[in-house]
This record gives structure tokens, C-alpha cells and sequence, in this order.
């Protein structure tokens, strides 16, 4: 198990979770949170970004599909007495959701790392529920279309998302799919390797659209 101190809070994280990498403090360092929002906080792994909106937020949902990650982040949720603030579930995607939740702030920091099949198969044996962190499918895009394809139904009307990019997994493609639900975006912030690009956006309903 490893730890770290980022803003005035400790957090613990076991060795099959996610550790918060660049593309988490992309994130969390750019958030836009305020006291009445009610936060969806999808894929939490450690909690990192459920805690730090729960400083804010009126309420965090943290969900994850890993137990080792729930797990994990209810450990760091009580560590850091937030309790009554953040509360974690176990679910993939939306299935940890009652129907009738409404979000006033998404936070989505996907899988979005190509993996071909082939590659998976050679490797399945050995592939653990880490590796579901990264994960993105054959293009990288599978988990980041399964968001997008029900995001605003568990929206409010005047909710926001903020999303992290990847250039491995098709920008253009993510933005022209929340166009075409009339969703309009704002690039917060950029990060550039030599092996990938990562932005930051939020999206927000596109004012007088009727679907």
C-alpha cells in the first residue's frame, strides 16, 4: 500500500487500485465545484477527486467497478472524516444508480488506453481488475461511449460534466458526440506528452436546445 498528502488530506491506496497519475490531477486541479451541487464522481478508484469536491459539494457519489477500489476509497473517505459528504458505490457505470438521480456536476476520468484483442487474449490470464483502470477496449473508446451514450439522463437540467481527453482514444469523436446531443464544450486545460495529449473539458447543455 502506498500513500500521499495532497491538499491537507491523506490518502492511502492499495496496490490493485489506480494510483492518481497525471490525467487525476488534470482533474482535480481544475475543478469547478460548488456548495449546492450534487457530484457524480465515475470510476473514483482511490476517492482523490470524490474528496476534494466533497470539500465543496453538497453531496458526492463515488462509483467504481473495482470492490478493491470501493473498498479503498471508503477507507480514505472515513480517513479524511468525510463521511456525511462522500459515500461510495459498487457498480459498473450506471448500474449503481437509482433511476431518479440527478447530478448537478459529472466527473469522468476514463479508461481510454487502446488494448487490441489479440493482445488482450495473449495477456488474459494475467490481466487483473487494475488493468480495468486503463483499459479503454480496441480503440479506447469503450467505456468513454458507454458514458456518453446515457451521461444525460443522469443530468440536471443546467448540469455540467468535466471529462479528461486522451489523444489514444479520438477527442474529435467525444466532442462531436456531445455536439450531437446538444451539448456544447470549453477546453480547461491541456497537458502534452511525447506520447500522448490530455485535455480537460466541461460540457453544458447548448442553450434553447430542443432534442
Amino acid at each position: 500500500m502506498k500513500s500521499f498528502v495532497y491538499q491537507g488530506y491523506k490518502f492511502l491506496v492499495f496496490e490493485d487500485v489506480y494510483y492518481p497519475s497525471d490525467d487525476s490531477f488534470l482533474l482535480v486541479e481544475n475543478l469547478i465545484v460548488s456548495e449546492n451541487d450534487y457530484v457524480l464522481d465515475m470510476g473514483t478508484g482511490c476517492g482523490i477527486l470524490a474528496i476534494i469536491a466533497g470539500n465543496t459539494a453538497k453531496k458526492v457519489v463515488g462509483i467504481d467497478v473495482s470492490e478493491s477500489a470501493v473498498i479503498n476509497a471508503r477507507m480514505n473517505v472515513k480517513l479524511n472524516k468525510m463521511e456525511g459528504r462522500v459515500e461510495v458505490r459498487l457498480g459498473d457505470l450506471w448500474s449503481a444508480l437509482k433511476s431518479n438521480e440527478r447530478f448537478g456536476l459529472m466527473l469522468f476520468n476514463p479508461p481510454y488506453l487502446p488494448i487490441p484483442e489479440a493482445e488482450k487474449k495473449e495477456d488474459v490470464m494475467n490481466m487483473g481488475i487494475l488493468e480495468k483502470a486503463w483499459d479503454g477496449g480496441k480503440t479506447g473508446r469503450e467505456i468513454i461511449d458507454a458514458f456518453l451514450a446515457k451521461f444525460d439522463d443522469f443530468l440536471e437540467d443546467e448540469g455540467r460534466v468535466q471529462m479528461v481527453l486522451s489523444s489514444l482514444s479520438e477527442i474529435e469523436k467525444t466532442l462531436s458526440y456531445a455536439e450531437k446531443k446538444g451539448f456544447q464544450f470549453e477546453k480547461k486545460a491541456e497537458k502534452k506528452f511525447f506520447f500522448e495529449r490530455l485535455v480537460l473539458i466541461n460540457l453544458k447543455k447548448a442553450s434553447g436546445f430542443n432534442p
